[in-house]
């Protein structure tokens, strides 16, 4: 080993620069670099995959890469450059080839399309594909990071600085740098000059560190042996001054024996943090929503611990004492990983707060808590481990490469091993306890025999601190975890009283979410179920929520009733999918999710109007992600539904962009139509305009549906459509199996269907005018912000309000092509189911007159469910209570407001009067009861019972508004004499 190894700092020389000048040049390296991280893996999950494998191939070949410059570090020696000139073209060629990535693999995609789709039925093939292009195409810019703080820890600007120290300083600088980055990319580059011009910042960001290296190479001071100006290479081995120029070594040769426990130690550093990264994130998620600004926060928490952490080695480095801390430090992780789970504040973040209603400060606060303890343990350990390896092998390059390289290529590890092993089979809470358990188990590796003595202070606290950790595995309290699933699942389980609504059936923590089913039952049988993400409701059956999920299958049905195969992205509840089955001369419906949990619920669903979609030989899931399937597979579809998770969640984004929507219409045949999810009540007004502007961008022959409430469906033909006539269209409706299912979501005769139009492609363009499309390359113009329910309503209304939507629909361009002539869009039916759609709108939205909507559907309109609505009913809720009422010989209490509404319903008022009779009969007779049961008397031509009950409960009633119009309304309408 050469003598220059061996040199010790001389503290009361300095020699060229301070080390601040360097760590100002690695904090501005560590925000490039993680900004370019965050958006190579932002595109390259639009280019080969967003499923949890695609995405875990895409972070191996980033760690491979990682580890690849780690390794050349350490098996290597520098020639004829000095480091930091050396450092200097690293950087340049990071911001070079970062730049030229996130510029090239939009169009990479496009590209290998062809390929993708030649080997979809050769899914391994396709995988291993995926990773070796991910692999050599980040190889060069992660390898020069993986160089940078190797190297630039080599130059005799810092040779005379405590080897832990300077590891300490420049590491913690880079780290906090790659916090600041998580923090501006997501908040604020991304937003004002989309992903091109970030990945144009983050260049600069490294251009400028590059800077800075090579003015303190050439100004600084401290040349290397007077070698100066000449290129310098790496050689395997020691470096000899005849040497010729030699190539990179990519094998392990160095001339040093490896100090194996302190790297193993650093391996297992590396992939347990990593791997408590993922399963901390995992439990937050209970907690906060998965938006990519939550995201950054938490990211940027544990960047600042393990920052902070090296920052503070290098503050109080002793080599003397440094050994002897490993082993406290690694045990007191430990136990810090069980305190801060034990003591998370999750009491600050109340059950009925909605996860997307939390600032950014409360995200913050919870972070901190749960992982930034351990954080601030992992910064420190690591400057110490890698300054353990230096005492041992004595170059800097080699100590820092090869300490790097264990701790990267553990961290490659646990991710994985958290995602598709720890979490899957044993649960986020043990598997916080096994990386608890591991933190201990790595401290045997550096512990002294000496160390133990209790006659020494450093052995009572390692005794101390290994009794501690028994201790707290021995009485942990194992169920701990139950109540943050509660919490999770709190807000869905009951009502504002605190009664229980629905109880959690099935809890599946998968390898990318966690997953709670609840079920609600009403009197004694399942009424419907809600799919928890999280802490988010990603899907439920509800009645509101069939009526437009069937609808995605339905609408395109009714308009194109030759289709055949039939393309579903994201299978939530399996709503939609038990549609699309309903429909007899459908041949092929393939339904695509990321999750293979979303299908394994499927027989966990029972109930009316539903059977597992999954058992029909028609259909086939495919776990994928939805984007990657449109590039890969080769199959072309009559009709595409996509209901994807909200827009604002982690992800999403990239399925409501222009470029996904012509992805959508590529793999449609000619005449095929596309139907996609439009949550309005969960968007800003100038979002919804995005993402409508964006999918008419990609479907010129686009138009918008929607029923009385804020979930609309944004509607695209692949060509000009063809025009259905009214045989066909009503095919559905007499078809005995679809159109039950039609009548039971609302939508009972064909006239509606038209009535849910809301506007076409020139009314996209009026709604959208300077309106940029929501893109891959802008995705923040769909922002983290909460959005305006007022707006959103006022915007609504714009669509719903009857006389303009009539007007609307019977001059569009696309109803004239496609809507049969011979249901007149003039006639007055169809405006009355304009008409009715807003009533229903205002109704739920603002409130109504109840009775006066109820008179207004007897009296003006045969559809059924407008009655059930407005007596807080629906077709689910009656069929039960009559099913009920089928094994009773009274009909019980609880069920007599629905059996009442479905009397109605069916305009049975006989019964509806006899079940209101036996209600006042039982005493459980309310004002409302009253009141009905007075105006049904007058309906059905009994003024006199109706004048008197209303005399039997004169003093009883109190004079408001509404009696004053209600005894009006009788009295002009029915002859009705009010009391005096």
């Amino acid at each position: 080993m050469r003598q220059r190894d061996h040199i010790q700092p001389l503290p009361n020389r300095r020699a060229g620069p301070p080390v601040a000048v360097l760590c100002v040049a690695l904090l501005l390296s560590g925000i490039g670099a993680l900004i370019f991280e965050t958006l190579w893996l932002r595109l390259s999950g639009l280019a080969f995959g967003n499923s949890i494998w695609a995405a875990a191939l895409i972070l191996s070949s980033f760690m491979a890469g990682l580890a690849l410059g780690n390794s050349l570090a350490a098996s290597s020696k520098i020639r004829r450059w000095r480091p930091l000139e050396l450092y200097a073209v690293l950087e340049m060629l990071v911001a070079f080839f970062g730049c030229t990535i996130v510029f090239v693999l939009p169009v990479l995609g496009d590209l290998l399309r062809p390929v993708w789709q030649a080997l979809w039925n050769y899914q391994p093939t396709l995988l291993g594909l995926r990773f070796v292009v991910s692999f050599l195409i980040l190889l060069v810019p992660t390898t020069a990071m993986g160089l940078t703080l190797p190297v630039m820890i080599e130059d005799p600007a810092l040779r005379q600085t405590n080897f832990e120290k300077a590891i300490g300083f420049l590491y913690g600088s880079n780290t906090l740098g790659a916090m600041a980055g998580a923090v501006l990319g997501e908040a604020c580059l991304i937003r004002a000059f989309g992903i091109y011009g970030t990945s144009v910042a983050a260049a600069s960001a490294v251009c400028i560190a590059a800077a800075i290296a090579f003015l303190v190479a050439r100004y600084g001071g401290g040349a290397a042996h007077g070698v100066r100006g000449h290129v310098r290479a790496f050689e395997s081995g020691p470096a000899t001054a005849g040497s010729p120029h030699s190539k990179f070594p990519l094998r392990f040769d160095a001339s040093y024996g490896p100090p194996w426990r302190l790297l193993l130690v650093s391996f297992g550093m590396g992939c347990i943090f990593l791997a408590l990264e993922v399963i901390w994130f995992r439990f937050l998620r209970l907690y906060v929503a998965s938006l990519s600004t939550a995201f950054a926060i938490m990211l940027a928490v544990v960047l600042a611990g393990i920052g902070l952490g090296s920052l503070l080695a290098g503050t109080i480095y002793r080599c003397s004492a440094r050994r002897n801390l490993l082993p406290v430090l690694l045990l007191a992780a430990a136990i810090l990983v069980l305190l801060s789970y034990l003591l998370f504040p999750g009491e600050l973040i109340p059950a009925p707060t909605g996860v997307f209603d939390l600032r950014w400060w409360q995200i913050a606060i919870l972070s901190v808590a749960l992982m930034f303890p351990v954080a601030l343990l992992s910064g420190i350990l690591f400057p110490s481990i890698a300054a353990e390896v230096q005492a041992s092998v004595g170059d800097r390059m080699n100590s820092a490469g090869i300490a790097t390289l264990f701790n990267t290529t553990g961290a490659a590890i646990g991710p994985l091993l958290a995602s598709f092993m720890m979490l899957p089979a044993l649960g986020y809470q043990w598997s916080l306890i096994w990386c608890a358990a591991g933190y201990a188990l790595l401290s045997i590796l550096v512990t002294e025999r000496a160390t133990l003595s209790l006659r020494r202070p450093i052995g009572v606290i390692v005794v101390g601190l290994w009794a501690a950790v028994v201790l707290g595995l021995v009485f942990f309290p194992y169920r701990r975890a139950e109540a943050h699933f509660e919490h999770a699942s709190r807000p869905y389980e009951l009502e504002g009283q605190g009664h229980v609504l629905a109880r959690v059936v099935k809890r599946i923590e998968g390898t990318s979410d966690t997953w709670q089913l609840l079920r609600r039952d009403l009197f004694g049988e399942p009424y419907y179920y809600r799919l928890l993400s999280n802490a988010f409701s990603m899907s439920a059956t509800s009645p509101r929520n069939q009526r437009y999920m069937r609808l995605f299958a339905y609408l395109p049905l009714a308009f194109l009733p030759e289709a055949r195969d039939v393309l579903l992205l994201c299978y939530g509840c399996g709503v939609t999918a038990d549609a699309f089955t309903r429909k007899s001369s459908l041949q092929r419906i393939d339904a695509v999710d990321t999750s293979k949990e979303v299908f394994a619920l499927a027989d966990f669903y029972s109930g009316i109007n539903y059977s597992n979609p999954l058992r029909d030989p028609r259909m086939h899931a495919v776990v994928q992600d939805g984007r990657f399937f449109l590039q890969a597979s080769p199959q072309q579809y009559d009709i595409i539904s996509g209901e994807p998770p909200p827009p604002k969640v982690a992800g999403a984004v990239n399925l409501y962009t222009q470029e996904f929507f012509s992805l959508m219409r590529s793999r449609l045949k000619e005449g095929g139509i596309a139907t996609f999810w439009l949550p309005i009540n969960q968007l800003q007004v100038e979002e919804t305009k995005a993402i409508l502007r964006a999918f008419h961008g990609a479907f010129p022959n686009a138009s918008v549906w929607g029923s009385a409430d804020r979930d609309w469906i944004m509607m695209g033909i692949n060509g000009p459509g063809r025009r259905v006539d009214e045989g066909e269209l009503r095919r559905l409706w007499n078809d005995p199996v679809t159109g039950a299912d039609l009548r039971r979501i609302g939508i009972e005769v064909p006239q509606q269907l038209g009535a849910l139009f809301l506007m076409d492609g020139e009314g996209i363009d009026q709604s959208t005018q300077n309106v940029a499309p929501l893109t891959d390359v802008y995705p923040k113009r769909l922002t983290d912000e909460p959005w305006d329910d007022e707006a959103n309503h006022r915007f609504a209304l714009t669509y719903l309000t009857a006389p303009v939507a009539i007007q609307r629909f019977v001059h569009s361009p696309l109803i004239s092509q496609i809507w049969p002539k011979t249901l007149n869009p003039e006639a007055a039916e169809l405006e009355s189911f304009f008409i009715l759609r807003q009533t229903r709108y205002l109704s739920e939205i603002i409130g109504s007159n109840k009775l006066a909507e109820l008179d207004l559907y007897l009296r003006h309109s045969r559809l059924r469910m407008p009655v059930l609505e407005v007596l807080g009913s629906d077709g689910f809720r009656a069929s039960i209570a009559e099913r009920v009422l089928k094994n009773s010989a009274t009909p019980p209490v609880e069920t007599m407001p629905d059996l009442i509404a479905g009397a109605l319903a069916q305009r049975d008022i006989d019964r509806a009067i006899r079940l209101l009779e036996s209600k006042k009969d039982l005493g459980v007779f309310s004002a409302n009861d009253m009141f009905l049961l007075t105006y049904l008397y007058c309906l059905n031509g009994s003024v006199d019972k109706a004048e008197a009950l209303v005399a039997n409960n004169a003093n009883s009633i109190k004079k408001d508004w509404f009696v004053d119009w209600l005894w009006g309304k009788l009295e002009n309408d029915f002859g009705f004499h009010p009391p005096q």
